[in-house]
């Protein structure tokens, strides 16, 4: 658990949802809407949650585009009134289908505050490699 997970579980205001979706990319819209009602509950600018939804939309399609037939697609959305942080999930074809030298993830990188990916091994039960891309947007009080 890094400190912005700790921030969040401990606050009293906190906002947290799970998803799980067909891993296909006409479901990029629903968590879409469900990040960004997050985020404005939470109380983010609509700049701020128009950042979010470009991150989370990179990083959605980037696990769809590599994810395994009929498989399903998962996303935790936790906020608070200081940040928000979005783990996206799914098994994938490849071991490693996130191109960190790439311009979606250069996009990511740049408009979150953290953003990891997390590569498990071959999970013969799923049939695949289990993928978890994690960002988090601080909140700039103004």
């Amino acid at each position: 658990m890094d400190s912005s997970d700790r921030l969040i579980t401990d606050s009293t205001r906190a906002t947290s949802t799970r998803v799980r979706l067909d891993a296909d990319l006409s479901q990029v819209v629903m968590l879409r809407a469900v990040a960004e009602t997050v985020a404005l509950i939470a109380g983010f600018t609509v700049d701020e949650v128009a950042d979010i939804r470009v991150a989370l939309d990179e990083a959605a399609t980037c696990l769809i585009l590599d994810a395994v037939p009929d498989s399903q697609i998962y996303c935790e959305v936790s906020a608070d009134a200081f940040r928000i942080r979005i783990a996206v999930t799914a098994v994938c074809d490849s071991d490693h289908p996130i191109d960190t030298t790439g311009f979606g993830w250069h996009v990511m990188h740049s408009i979150t505050d953290h953003l990891a990916a997390e590569h498990s091994a071959y999970d013969h039960e799923q049939d695949g490699y289990p993928v978890t891309i994690t960002f988090t947007q601080v909140r700039r009080l103004r």
